[in-house]
């Protein structure tokens, strides 16, 4: 009897935690422009586009207006777009949340800054300011820059949110201009105290160039594999706060999923982060984030796939219960299970763009050939879901309502409520 109220008193506690924590926020309703958008199809939006909120035309951020900053690089802002670079989806900014776009990197661009589209408003934001270095060459060994903000990388799939703290998150930096990459660290910005903290470097792990990360939401942790090279998988942990002012802890796994220029994401329902690999091997991966350790696996596929490319959009959809993959142009189709086992699947391709549409995303125009990685995301509302995509700073928002259901997955709660 004892045991058994000790543990109804300690499940009670636990539901009061979550209940009372951010965690437990409904999804808020969709704004109303959203709704205005036809299931199935796509809109263009936005009353600004990023290159108006570029910090280099800002007297107070640029210290050689209105002349070329000393962040430019080769490329400028448009490396936020042209240069290997993703972006995240902060569902807790503002009242409807908001798309993150960052990056940069090698001789590109040198900034840092933050840039939001904010959903409720329909306009881009500059959330911070970049450092004010003309390059990388004098190196930061930690990926960082004297003031705590992170150094300019390529971003690929390596960005994230973390719903709890309100962060963006970064899951890899540059040392230098001059060769020295792949720096395994994670940076966060808190959109609530618009400053940078960062975690302690991985050194057993490197973020190699093309790789991936997803949030899982039931552990409440950010899964991450290296690109190009060796074989680095590991668990980034954001909750754990060190002696020496770092957050975050990493867990490291020898073993290898994907190849180049791949895109991860998490699903809530089956608990299996799935990787698209289509640049390399064609395949979508399954990995089991309950057994880490263990080989991914290919996931039998059904229906009729569509062409596949790699770096591509890549996100889990609540309302499908179902991957979307948008490689360009108009077709959205989604990736769902249709068997019993994730493992064993099968996982079935379909097509759920309307025959209605009448607005077609123009591609990336980068001269690189490269995708779109994680600037494709996908946001709940509590009647409503849209995936979203910008494809390049003088562009509209790309933004495709969801088709089905509303009977919208509920998150899972991060299995160590404590506090931090």
């Amino acid at each position: 009897m004892l045991h058994n109220a000790r543990s109804l008193a300690l499940s009670s506690a636990l539901a009061c935690l979550w209940a009372t924590s951010s965690w437990a926020q409904s999804a808020p309703s969709a704004p109303s422009w959203v709704l205005d958008i036809a299931p199935g199809t796509w809109a263009a939006v936005g009353g600004n586009t990023l290159s108006s909120v570029d910090a280099r035309n800002d007297p107070a951020a640029n210290p050689n207006y209105p002349n070329s900053a000393p962040w430019s690089g080769s490329t400028g802002i448009t490396s936020l777009i042209e240069a290997w670079c993703g972006g995240a989806l902060a569902t807790r900014y503002g009242t409807k949340g908001g798309l993150i776009a960052h990056g940069g990197g090698h001789k590109n661009y040198y900034g840092n800054e933050v840039y939001v589209f904010d959903l409720a408003t329909r306009m881009w934001k500059r959330e911070s300011n970049p450092y004010p270095s003309p390059n990388m060459d004098s190196g930061y060994a930690n990926g960082t820059f004297p003031d705590g903000t992170p150094t300019a990388t390529h971003t690929y799939d390596f960005l994230d949110y973390h719903p709890a703290s309100n962060s963006f998150v970064r899951l890899r930096a540059d040392r230098n201009n001059a060769g020295g990459y792949n720096v395994s660290i994670a940076h966060m910005f808190s959109f609530d105290t618009h400053k940078w903290t960062r975690s302690p470097v991985n050194s057993g792990f490197t973020s190699a160039p093309g790789g991936w990360s997803a949030y899982d939401s039931k552990r409440d942790v950010f899964w991450v594999e290296g690109g190009e090279s060796g074989t680095d998988f590991a668990k980034f942990d954001p909750n754990v706060s060190n002696g020496d002012g770092t957050r975050g802890s990493w867990t490291n796994y020898s073993r290898k999923v994907g190849a180049l220029y791949t895109v991860g994401a998490y699903d809530p329902v089956h608990d299996a982060i799935t990787v698209a690999d289509f640049g390399a091997s064609g395949n979508v991966w399954g990995v089991d984030p309950a057994n880490p350790g263990s080989a991914a696996v290919r996931l039998p596929e059904a229906g009729s796939a569509p062409s596949k490319d790699s770096s591509s959009g890549w996100e889990w959809s609540d309302i499908r219960k179902a991957f979307i993959y948008w490689r360009r142009g108009a077709d959205v189709y989604e990736f769902k299970l249709t068997g019993s086992n994730w493992k064993s699947g099968p996982w079935t391709w379909q097509r759920i763009t309307g025959g209605g549409n009448s607005v077609t995303p123009t591609a990336n125009g980068s001269q690189y050939g490269v995708g779109d990685y994680s600037r494709f995301r996908v946001m709940r509302y509590s009647d409503a879901e849209i995936a979203m995509v910008v494809t390049g700073i003088n562009s509209p928002v790309y933004v495709f309502r969801m088709p089905g259901s509303q009977n919208l997955v509920t998150p899972n709660p991060p299995t160590d409520v404590s506090a931090n």
